[in-house]
């Protein structure tokens, strides 16, 4: 069916991309579709730099989580907690300003709020992934104010011929021991189809250089040599249907998933096993009518999510008679993210019209609650400024219209606003209303057939999460006590962009460039002291404190939870990204691709002067690949700098992040089993064996890159 023709803002958030693949670079770009519910454009007239993996680029990427695969990405990185738990950095920014998406909805988990928390979306079966650089507020709100992560699935299968078909896919990893295997499979008729899928994972702790780390309890001594990263291993199952309907002038579809993760926690405390049990039940409704013979309403699109959440930490703990297994704290989060817009196309201008809500409940049980309300002073006095918080009921109803005119056919401007008003009802202190207000415009100019240049301004507002506010609780995953500050004001983003494009012969390629000023950027700050899981300060400056004991006593020369306070500053990002493929060879029945990439971002505290803490280090990659009309082989140098741009605190500051050379290969076949086709495949990941650590990691010193790794595999396609 048509879809609306509407170009992409740099707000838009929902892109896909259909049928494109890395090793076709001829007219690449002007071949990749940009696509959305409810809007569309072509890859190349996208007023903001977008990222897309499917097809067979995604296929070499799928790693263990999202972020992973994403992790190659140009202006992408990771927080890289452990193989599990990470979540996808984007110029620099990462948690409440990056959203990650499913099929365009809210996925309603608490990734975001600590680094050991994983996104609960699975890269194994996944059908394509976009990125969107930069603010995506028009469509998902503040919370996309750094980026959105779109994830894409068949769960509603709206392309599908009549009969059966479906793929499988298996693999085993070497550095973990890993398993992974899944299924779809897919069964259509004229005016129906339907859906089935499901996965299983199981692997063990990872294999590392050996590395060695600060002892905990003794500043100066250092342990190891370690070789494998104890506690990071995990297990992880899903199941999910879906079915469509199909009418003439459009569809509706609904699909079900459940999903299930446990795994380990890394790090100092990893020692105890510390686990996290995850669960997510998900819902999703979409439909798209097109009508005819309208212009001031020319289709109707609904994007439905609901999703059930719950995820429990847990570990052992010396009870007296010996170590028993405990429960330290559960997270519950259930809501639904629903989508209406309304199309029209009236002369030379294509918009649309929506309103967006987003509704649901959140709330902490347990000892680790971060919002607990427990800190204390040196005298044992409770702390004023962080009441307890039982619970969180939150509502956010948006409008936003989105606009394009066509100047001519050479230039097309566009523009959009969104008003949004962000209500918080809390059992144990007052509520919070928030009223905020996002627009931007851009420009796309194709200044040949070949080239084509674009801008985007943008204004976005985000408010601070309940979890900036109210913090008040010791992590030990992460080894920090998170103190909020309740007085926090609305953060506020202007940001420019500028992007070039080569669209379309043996040489495809983008740079872009980006300025982005914060007012109130809010960032957790280091205070260089210390506290107990009760909350309370030592003593004496110098006094630490030692955990595990049963009454958590300050014991001088012990070490305790850093804590580390949210505080907001006006804030500088900019930065630079490339891409280039370029098809440096054909002769009869193989072909020789040539590609670079790199980004470089910093991020700077405009009010204390400095460096903003965890900002991913510039990078630079290369590779090749050959390609037969059966085997497929390359190779890929990704080279990360070393980075000193670190933030400086009252007694201390970073550690500077040594640069490091991570060198992979891969190589596939393609069979052909009766009608069928089936792809073996094989891939090795850091073949030097190089000792790596992430800048942008809490845990880096703990959990460094996996070391050398080969990873064999089987798709079957049916």
């Amino acid at each position: 069916m048509k879809s609306l023709k509407i170009p992409i803002l740099l707000s838009l958030s929902l892109a896909l991309a259909q049928g494109a693949k890395a090793k076709q670079p001829v007219e690449q770009l002007d071949a990749l579709v940009v696509e959305s519910s409810p809007l569309e454009t072509k890859l190349n007239q996208t007023t903001q730099s977008v990222g897309i993996l499917t097809g067979d680029e995604l296929d070499k990427a799928r790693g263990n989580t999202i972020a992973e695969t994403l992790s190659e990405v140009p202006g992408v990185s990771q927080t890289q907690f452990g193989p599990s738990a990470n979540r996808p950095i984007i110029r620099g920014q990462d948690k409440f300003r990056v959203k990650v998406v499913q099929n365009g909805t809210d996925t309603f988990d608490v990734s975001a709020q600590s680094e050991d928390h994983a996104v609960p979306i699975d890269p194994l079966l996944v059908d394509r992934i976009e990125i969107l650089r930069g603010s995506s507020a028009l469509l998902h709100g503040g919370s996309a104010i750094g980026g959105v992560v779109n994830v894409i699935d068949r769960s509603i299968p709206t392309d599908v011929e009549p009969g059966v078909s479906g793929s499988l896919l298996s693999t085993y990893s070497s550095v973990d021991e890993g398993f992974r295997s899944g299924i779809v499979g897919f069964a259509g008729s004229d005016k129906f189809s339907f859906q089935i899928n499901g996965f299983i994972k199981d692997y063990n702790d990872y294999e590392t250089p050996s590395f060695y780390k600060e002892d905990h309890h003794n500043p100066g001594v250092f342990e190891g040599p370690f070789s494998v990263v104890s506690n990071s291993h995990g297990e992880s199952q899903s199941i999910g249907f879906g079915g469509a309907y199909k009418m003439e002038s459009g569809y509706a579809g609904l699909s079900f998933s459940n999903y299930e993760n446990d795994y380990g926690v890394p790090g100092e405390h990893a020692e105890s096993d510390t686990l996290i049990e995850m669960e997510k039940d998900r819902f999703e409704f979409r439909s798209e009518i097109e009508i005819a013979d309208s212009e001031w309403l020319n289709a109707i699109e609904l994007n439905f999510g609901y999703s059930d959440y719950k995820h429990s930490e847990s570990g052992f703990e010396d009870e007296g008679a010996g170590p028993e297994w405990h429960t330290h704290s559960t997270y519950l989060k259930e809501g639904f993210d629903t989508k209406i817009a309304l199309g029209h196309s009236i002369g030379n201008f294509d918009g649309v019209f929506g309103m967006h809500g987003v509704f649901d409940e959140f709330k902490i049980v347990g000892e680790e609650s971060i919002l607990g309300g427990s800190s204390k002073d040196n005298l044992g006095n409770d702390d004023p400024q962080n009441p307890a918080i039982s619970s969180e009921d939150s509502s956010r109803i948006a409008l936003f219209l989105i606009e394009q005119y066509d100047l001519s056919d050479q230039t097309k401007i566009n523009g959009g606003i969104r008003v949004e008003s962000f209500d918080r009802d809390y059992t144990g202190t007052s509520d919070r209303d928030d009223e905020l207000f996002s627009a931007s415009g851009g420009v796309s100019h194709d200044l040949s057939e070949i080239w084509n240049i674009s801008g985007n301004l943008s204004y976005s507002e985000r408010a601070p999460d309940t979890a900036e506010l109210y913090s008040d609780g010791g992590h030990h995953a992460t080894e920090s006590y998170d103190v909020g500050t309740s007085t926090l004001d609305t953060e506020s983003a202007t940001s420019i962009e500028i992007v070039l494009r080569k669209k379309i012969g043996n040489v495809t390629g983008q740079v872009s460039a980006f300025h982005t000023k914060y007012k109130n950027f809010i960032f957790l700050e280091d205070t260089d002291t210390v506290r107990n899981g009760e909350g309370e300060l030592a003593d004496d400056p110098g006094d630490d404190l030692i955990l595990g004991n049963g009454d958590d006593e300050f014991v001088s020369g012990e070490e305790g939870l850093a804590e580390k306070k949210y505080e907001s500053a006006d804030a500088e990002f900019q930065g630079v990204e490339f891409e280039i493929d370029w098809l440096a060879m054909q002769n009869q029945g193989w072909d020789l691709l040539l590609s670079a990439y790199g980004d470089m971002v910093r991020g700077k505290n405009k009010t204390e002067g400095g460096n903003l803490p965890r900002i991913p280090a510039a990078r630079i990659g290369f590779g090749f690949e050959i390609q037969q009309e059966k085997l497929d082989f390359g190779m890929k140098l990704i080279h990360s700098l070393k980075q000193d741009n670190v933030a400086v605190h009252d007694d201390h500051s970073e550690d500077v992040t040594e640069a490091y050379s991570l060198l992979s290969a891969f190589a596939s076949y393609d069979i052909n089993i009766g009608d069928n086709v089936g792809t073996l495949f094989l891939r090795g990941n850091n073949l030097t064996d190089e000792l790596a650590y992430n800048h942008a990691s809490v845990l880096k010193i703990h959990a460094p890159h996996a070391g050398r790794s080969v990873e064999v595999g089987l798709r079957f396609d049916f």
